[in-house]
């Protein structure tokens, strides 16, 4: 079978330390080829085309779809650059692999949503904690018991780490851009999201760390369609605190309390199963199911593809939206509608435009 042709929009962080690694040896193993990288930086171009051997550079998504011939492409920019890179690669049936969080404007995640439903192609949004082997344990668990309730915990040092990861109207805050996740993690483990309810703690301007222009305390909680509550708690607060951080979901069941972390699954004090599996490990196991999916054609191969992960989009702007309005009740349902919209021009309760 010949290499799978692979198209990058976007070498940020995400693509040079996780993506293209986890490809790497499907490149190797003659599996997979990076036909072609597209960058506004040409430095970026120069430096990373050369590191993992791609055919083509370019600096201009229409070029690049022009001149090229693709069987996917990974898109991995910021929400708010996301523009027609899904519906140019949709019209020409090209599978996507689009990073996380896929919009901050829920009418347009569901447009291109219905764009990759009528073209039949792959896509798969990187939420790669869906791989983990510990999540595979904790759903095999599931299936043998109650679930009652889940608690997501996620602590961050509050630096920050790239620019519009910084910015409450580029990202939509540290719970889209991070918890998010958690979410779709606990997703996978108990289904679907119905309602959600969230408030938000922000420093005063000038407190914290430089740049830190979004909320750092968030406090979330949902109701499940299957009848499980559960909250989500997330923490820029620790400014200096020598990377101290956690990253945890705790389920409880009838008779068992299941602690999730990416490497260890304990039941009830006891450690049930382990597996030493880093971040790039999970990157490249989804790499693999990725491009398994697009060798075969079949879209149903993927964990989480753009369509149902909306769910995981709505649960996240849909804490925004409740924020906003001081704590109120939301549908998800309407915020998939958009009959109910979080605005991210403005500061959740703080009441002063960000864009200054």
């Amino acid at each position: 079978m010949p290499a799978t042709r692979i198209g990058f929009i976007g070498l940020g962080h995400i693509s040079i330390h996780a993506h293209l690694p986890g490809l790497q040896p499907l490149v190797e193993a003659g599996d997979v080829e990076f036909t072609a990288f597209c960058d506004i930086s040409e430095e970026a171009l120069a430096t990373q085309g050369a590191a993992f051997g791609a055919r083509a550079t370019y600096t201009d998504h229409y070029e690049m779809f022009e001149r090229e011939e693709l069987d996917a492409v990974y898109i991995n920019l910021p929400p708010t650059l996301h523009t027609d890179q899904i519906t140019i690669a949709a019209d020409k049936g090209i599978d996507v692999f689009v990073e996380k969080p896929v919009s901050l404007d829920m009418d347009q995640a569901v447009e291109f949503s219905q764009q990759i439903h009528r073209a039949g192609i792959v896509s798969q949004v990187g939420f790669m904690s869906r791989y983990y082997p510990t999540a595979d344990k904790v759903v095999q668990m599931l299936s043998e018991r109650t679930p009652r309730h889940v608690q997501i915990a996620m602590f961050y040092s509050g630096k920050p780490v790239r620019w519009w990861t910084s910015r409450y109207e580029e990202c939509g805050g540290s719970f889209v851009e991070n918890t998010i996740h958690m979410v779709d993690l606990v997703r996978h483990f108990l289904g679907d999201i119905a309602d959600v309810s969230a408030f938000y703690q922000w420093r005063a301007r000038g407190e914290g760390p430089e740049m830190m222009n979004m909320p750092h305390v968030y406090d979330v909680n949902y109701r499940f369609a299957c009848g499980v509550v559960g909250s989500a708690i997330t923490s820029r607060v620790l400014t200096d605190a020598g990377g101290a951080s956690r990253r945890e979901v705790i389920l409880v069941c009838d008779d068992s309390m299941i602690e999730w972390s990416a490497n260890r699954v304990i039941d009830n004090g006891e450690t049930v199963f382990e597996e030493q599996v880093q971040g790039r490990a999970a990157f490249a196991l989804q790499a693999q199911a990725f491009v398994a999916a697009v060798k075969a054609g079949d879209p149903s191969m993927m964990r989480s593809p753009y369509g149902p992960s909306l769910n995981s989009l709505a649960a996240v702007l849909g804490a925004n939206a409740s924020a906003e309005r001081a704590g109120e009740r939301l549908s998800l349902a309407d915020i998939q509608s958009g009959k109910v919209a979080w605005n991210p021009r403005f500061c959740a309760g703080h009441g002063t435009p960000t864009l200054d």
